[in-house]
């Protein structure tokens, strides 16, 4: 810490004419001074980078394919997660869904979208073109096929040779 007192002792020692004597002290003042502020930079560093940190910890999601960073209402993304889980680096991901590529790492990705989404996906697509739409089934009459035909088991007979 500077301490503030050793100025007015520099003032005192150039009344007196101890000009000598003021300079020197001055200058270790100086000195101090300058390694203060610098120290006061790197701290101020360090807490942005806290704060950048933190941010990302609050507003990165992954979606189980891509990183997506919401910044108020905005959604930016999608960001490649192999760079991310290996590197930390927020590297965004070129291309149209549902293959991407990341220009970093050189890795293609795909989309893998569940099949209660794909349906949908398709029915949207499709909405603007209805000529080329291919039959699909309605969507909210769609029901998963554990619910409209129960699951049974294959049954493979075991076969023993006798040898």
């Amino acid at each position: 810490m500077l301490e503030y007192y050793r100025f007015k002792a520099v003032h005192d020692l150039f009344m007196k004419g101890q000009e000598a004597e003021a300079r020197l002290q001055l200058a270790e003042l100086q000195r101090r001074y300058v390694a203060l502020c610098d120290e006061n930079t790197t701290f101020k560093m360090q807490v942005q980078e806290y704060e950048d940190i933190l941010y990302l910890a609050r507003n990165l999601t992954f979606d189980g394919d891509f990183y997506w960073l919401d910044t108020g209402s905005i959604r930016q993304g999608p960001f490649c997660p192999s760079c991310y889980d290996n590197d930390g680096l927020l590297m965004r991901l070129s291309g149209e869904s549902p293959e991407r590529f990341c220009t970093s790492c050189r890795k293609a990705f795909k989309r893998r979208l569940p099949p209660q989404e794909l349906a949908p996906a398709m029915h949207q697509e499709f909405s603007r073109y209805p000529e080329f739409a291919p039959d699909l089934p309605q969507v909210e009459h769609a029901l998963p096929l554990s619910e409209t035909q129960p699951r049974r088991a294959k049954i493979i007979p075991f076969v023993v040779s006798s040898a």
